[in-house]
């Protein structure tokens, strides 16, 4: 990715972090000249990604970029229909419940639902969690295809989170393998030594594997019983939307 194109993705991701920002703001926060900045911020008045606010001389996203958004979750319309599925889930299970769709070699959050546990998972929308150490990012890989998995897992990173994270490909093949006969995948401690995860295929009309439902909590509330407990909730909420191969 060439620098200019870095430094323009940066500056829209910061001011969509924020109400508004001024040049100086997102200088100082990205150690970039003001000059490039300003250039930036330009080109994105030109193309209505940024607004300009005459009085307050501070910058917000645009409505292009919100014009995006939604053209995005209307091609994606079965999230809001998940998400009674996900409330759904929360109440029964108390826990936090996450929507993780393939990107980049990762699973991403694209929707999420806190529990009424303490415990807070970081879980966020946006968030990018690894195929290999995520129950997420498993599910969603065990029923992607033979020539999309092997592509992906091509030059892998196993990089290691925990003493349980899988550290090999004949480790992950074989867990793939397992998650395709139990119809779930977990994460046993093996992106964070206190959280477990579960986690259910969703598939589209065509039999294709196109997110993935994952619930997460504390050690003590995710034993071999009921984390097996989980699953078949899971399982029985999704149905309706799921159409399995």
């Amino acid at each position: 990715m060439s620098q200019a194109l870095e430094n323009g993705i940066a500056v829209l991701e910061y001011i969509s972090s924020k109400r508004a920002s001024t040049i100086t703001e997102i200088a100082d926060a990205l150690d970039l000249h003001k000059s490039t900045i300003s250039r930036i911020i330009k080109t994105f008045i030109a193309k209505n990604m940024v607004d300009y606010n005459r009085a307050s001389r501070m910058y917000g996203i645009g409505p292009a970029i919100l014009q995006m958004s939604s053209r995005y979750y209307k091609s994606h319309s079965i999230v809001s229909q998940i998400k009674n599925i996900m409330l759904l889930l929360s109440r029964q299970t108390g826990e936090s419940v996450h929507l993780c769709a393939l990107s980049n070699d990762s699973a991403v959050v694209v929707e999420q639902v806190e529990g009424a546990s303490r415990l807070v998972v970081n879980a966020k929308v946006g968030n990018r969690e690894p195929l290999h150490a995520s129950s997420v990012g498993k599910c969603l890989l065990a029923y992607a295809s033979v020539e999309e998995q092997a592509a992906m897992l091509a030059h892998y990173n196993y990089k290691r989170f925990t003493a349980k994270t899988i550290s090999s490909e004949k480790q992950l093949l074989s867990e793939l393998q397992e998650i395709r006969q139990l119809g779930y995948a977990i994460d046993d401690n093996e992106l964070s030594i206190d959280i477990k995860c579960v986690a259910v295929p969703i598939f589209d009309i065509m039999g294709r594997c196109i997110y993935s439902i994952g619930i997460s909590g504390a050690n003590s509330h995710m034993n071999e019983q009921g984390i097996a407990e989980i699953a078949e909730k899971m399982i029985i909420a999704t149905k309706p939307f799921s159409n399995t191969p």
